[in-house]
């Protein structure tokens, strides 16, 4: 497997897919959206139900693999979530009961054994956002699945990404190569020297790209 050049965390709702498409018009990447094969509407199923979390982590766990090797493949790549996300996941699922002990040890199985063909990525954009901004963006984009998961699940979720960037770095590397960006200004998009600083610095890994 070779190297993926960016990957961008964040939690739904944080900017991440905005970013990621900053970066890919302004430096030239192609981008690997975050998307998943779900025939039998598992995301669905288990916003109704969470004892549809076991078969759902398990699809995008493995879908999450597949996009992380043909991404590598190239040197042009930049991934919308990543593998390693999906643990932080699994782990809160665990923790509030939707998997059994026996399902946590199967997930936990499966994904060290895919992170032995993982290498770290040359760079990784963490997004993080204010709580209640994440909250009023669910909010303002109106997908009804998530305004139903509600505002505990979401608090959850974000108070477990919290820590990734520690997590990432003791799962692959601790000399992996990290920005943190703040997305807690909304007029970070719409000012452009914010936005020419933060591609100034994603471009300091990427020498050789230009800007467009």
């Amino acid at each position: 497997m070779g190297q993926i050049q960016i990957i961008v965390e964040g939690m739904t709702a944080s900017g991440k897919s905005t970013i990621v498409n900053l970066i890919s018009e302004r430096l030239g990447f192609k981008i690997m959206p975050e998307e998943f094969r779900d025939p039998l509407d598992l995301l669905s199923r288990f916003h109704h139900d969470n004892r549809w979390a076991f078969p759902m982590q398990l699809n995008f766990l493995v879908t999450r693999f597949a996009q992380y090797l043909c991404a590598s493949e190239e040197t042009d790549y930049i991934l919308d979530r990543s593998i390693f996300g999906d643990k932080v996941y699994a782990k809160l699922y665990y923790r509030d009961g939707y998997f059994t002990d026996s399902q946590l040890g199967c997930y936990l199985t499966l994904y060290d054994s895919l992170l032995r063909y993982v290498k770290k990525p040359k760079l990784l954009v963490l997004v993080r956002c204010p709580f209640e901004e994440i909250m009023r963006r669910i909010h303002a984009r109106g997908r009804q699945d998530e305004i139903d998961a509600g505002e505990d699940y979401w608090r959850s979720l974000y108070d477990a990404y919290m820590p990734f960037l520690d997590f990432v770095r003791s799962e692959i590397a601790e000399d992996l190569n990290c920005i943190e960006l703040d997305l807690s200004n909304p007029e970070f998009i719409h000012t452009p020297s914010m936005i020419d600083d933060f591609l100034g610095r994603v471009k300091s890994f990427f020498p050789e790209r230009r800007f467009s």
